[in-house]
């Protein structure tokens, strides 16, 4: 799909836009050129065998630039590597059904196989951007299992990275202290994302700069479409990049990579104290001698944000304010009890217990004969018997006394009960364990999990008495 010149919208309804002169090629962390190609080059090098790899393509600069620039790479590297290439049409707007067919017919010209995943969208009364941007992932998912992919990569560049820098120091100035570097947050987007425990899913490009993309694009005669939503100032990624973030300058690179060197050093320190000092009871509630546990430290106090985030089953974990009211309080390690993150921190003999608080608890939740579903963020139910059952906050009788047997103290017990999900029976008959299964989520890492958070993600996965997530495909170029 060629554009017939850079000042018009080609036939398939891309538009190649000129080149930004004196355009500059940093070195990425790869110590590539920055340019398109030798990021493929790279990236394909990095693959620990021959693999089956599925490019997201948009029909943006960003995703045809990189599908070319694998292509090419692939098919001058010798390894047997195959592409394949998939479109989420999301149809939130006109002309996109249009646009995920014209990059069938790019990928029918380079051999590619093409399939077009369309998400139907009805029914989804609110929260559209986050819902379309977990619906994207699950349609890649299904793509991939259907060709049998190794791995799913994107087209994110280092404009993408910048930004995101950007907007979480903007996030954050207010409650960092001064003088306090930068949170670990800042390390920006990761090269890899495991999502649902199955799915790797890698960018090749965070080295590169859009422009580069559109040069190497331009150069080749080949367009691309421009989304409006990408000039939309209602999202705050557009808001940020219409302001003039700084996209171009090594400083904000440098502050990503220091980030993620501070954050490699803060996961190996935090997986240890998970290892050694975290103790779990009934998968529900931590439980840290306070001798081993020094909130006054980052370590420390990532620790209980990582913890928390998962006994209360939430996709995030707690913002710094958050996080800084409850160590000040910790700090004086008198007994009682705060909350925070949707979790109670409560201090007892000389122990810290961590337990999801009582508010907000889902109602009784009917599980029908062969269903499965996530309840409270923190437990995936699934029924294998032939009569629906009901899952209800309390409902298990006998967990307190289980609790108290593991050594908690009886009212601790008795409140980490209260929160805990327990199983009825239709008539009152006596629940078979045998008839359905009860399995901890380890949020936010069950759906997503950064590649740098991958150590802790482990340790938490053995805590949990989970099986370990499993590794990358692609080596991890910030490990060399």
């Amino acid at each position: 799909m060629r554009a017939p010149s850079p000042a018009r919208p080609s036939a398939e309804g891309a538009t190649r836009k000129p080149s930004a002169e004196g355009a500059t090629r940093e070195p990425g962390p790869d110590g590539a050129s920055g340019e398109p190609l030798a990021a493929a080059h790279a990236f394909l090098s990095r693959l620990r065998r021959p693999s089956t790899v599925l490019v997201a393509v948009s029909g943006g600069s960003d995703s045809v630039g990189l599908l070319l620039a694998l292509h090419r790479a692939s098919t001058t590297s010798g390894a047997s590597h195959r592409l394949v290439a998939c479109t989420v049409d999301h149809a939130l707007r006109a002309g996109s059904a249009a646009e995920a067919d014209a990059v069938s017919r790019r990928c029918k010209a380079l051999g590619i196989p093409h399939t077009v995943a369309r998400w139907s969208h009805s029914g989804v009364p609110s929260a559209l951007q986050a819902s379309a941007r977990l619906a994207r992932y699950r349609l890649l998912r299904e793509a991939a299992q259907s060709f049998e992919a190794d791995l799913v990569v994107t087209g994110h560049s280092r404009d993408d990275q910048v930004e995101t820098v950007a907007m979480r120091a903007a996030r954050s100035q207010n409650a960092r202290p001064a003088g306090e570097p930068p949170p670990i947050g800042l390390a920006g987007m990761a090269d890899a994302v495991l999502f649902d425990r199955a799915l790797w899913i890698c960018r090749p490009f965070l080295s590169v700069r859009r422009q580069a993309i559109r040069d190497d694009l331009t150069s080749l005669g080949e367009g691309w479409i421009d989304d409006p939503s990408n000039d939309d100032p209602r999202f705050e990624r557009v808001r940020f990049r219409q302001a003039g973030a700084d996209i171009a300058g090594p400083e904000a690179g440098d502050a990503s990579r220091d980030a993620t060197l501070r954050r490699a050093k803060a996961d190996a320190a935090v997986s240890r104290l998970l290892t050694d000092h975290v103790r779990l009871h009934a998968a529900t509630a931590a439980d840290i001698a306070l001798a081993d546990l020094d909130v006054a430290d980052s370590d420390g106090q990532r620790l209980l944000a990582v913890l928390a985030t998962t006994l209360a089953g939430k996709p995030h974990a707690m913002g710094q304010e958050t996080a800084a009211r409850l160590c000040k309080a910790l700090v004086t390690r008198m007994p009682g009890a705060f909350t925070a993150g949707g979790c109670v921190f409560e201090q007892r003999g000389g122990r810290l217990f961590i337990y999801r608080e009582r508010r907000n608890l889902p109602p009784p939740t009917t599980v029908e004969p062969g269903q499965a579903l996530i309840w409270d963020g923190r437990f995936r139910i699934e029924n294998h018997g032939a009569t629906g059952i009901t899952l209800l906050a309390g409902a298990d009788r006998d967990l307190a006394g289980k609790l108290m047997a593991g050594g908690v103290p009886s009212g601790v017990a008795g409140r980490i009960a209260q929160a805990f999900p327990g199983v009825s029976f239709p008539d009152g008959a006596t629940a078979d364990p045998n008839t359905f299964s009860l399995t901890p989520v380890i949020a936010p890492y069950d759906t997503f999990l950064p590649r740098f958070d991958l150590m802790i993600a482990q340790s938490m996965a053995a805590l949990f008495n989970r099986a370990p997530f499993p590794t990358c495909p692609v080596d991890d170029i910030s490990m060399k």
